[in-house]
């Protein structure tokens, strides 16, 4: 896919499919200008957006939902859609939701279960309200758990575990091996994951 978004016709009418690789604010600029240069066909219609496996917050679901709203346009969930709105994440306490790639800039996940993300967290995304984090890749933006973070690299513009802010200068460094954070002591500690040894009390 090489556009932010494809237009495809379905039996539920006109379906909005999302590129997984492209940033939000890409997507949105793109549906605009679709939007504007087509006022007369998409007015007083509906269109059902498929994220197609993007997870997004609340704010970018209303940031849609008004720009549609905006050309008289109806706009529908499909029923693959991975918005996780923080009355969602409540009904969903202890559970897991998995994300196939990386976060983005403006991507923003709020789950009280764990999260597992198959990728980085980029500078500018956001997980907040997990039990535990799981990333496969590198943390570079804001994350805050109740537990614990695993990660191969730890490069966090904000890392809080359990109320306590992580406040080690980065070191830049990724890992062939995950390690995990903890709160340990009162600080937020990172050791190789499964080194149980390391993570006692001294």
């Amino acid at each position: 896919m090489d556009k932010p978004a494809l237009f495809r016709g379905t039996g539920e009418g006109i379906t909005i499919v999302f590129n997984p690789d492209a940033y939000f604010r890409e997507i949105l600029e793109f549906l605009k200008k679709v939007l504007d240069e087509r006022k007369t066909f998409f007015s007083g219609g509906t269109v059902v957006v498929d994220p197609n496996g993007t997870v997004f917050g609340k704010s970018e679901e209303k940031l849609l939902r008004d720009l549609f709203w905006e050309y008289g346009v109806q706009l529908k969930l499909s029923k693959s859609s991975k918005f996780l709105p923080k009355s969602e994440a409540n009904a969903t306490q202890e559970k897991t939701v998995t994300i196939p790639h990386t976060l983005r800039s403006g991507q923003y996940i709020n789950f009280q279960g764990d999260v597992v993300v198959l990728g980085d967290v980029n500078e500018g995304a956001e997980i907040k309200d997990a039990k535990s984090i799981y990333v496969f890749g590198i943390i570079r933006g804001i994350v805050e758990a109740r537990e614990s973070v695993v990660s191969l690299g730890f490069q966090p513009l904000r890392m809080t575990i359990g109320g306590i802010p992580y406040n080690e200068k980065n070191n830049g460094k990724s890992y062939r091996k995950p390690r995990i954070a903890k709160v340990i002591d009162g600080k937020i500690k990172i050791k190789m994951l499964g080194e149980k040894k390391s993570l006692r009390k001294k």
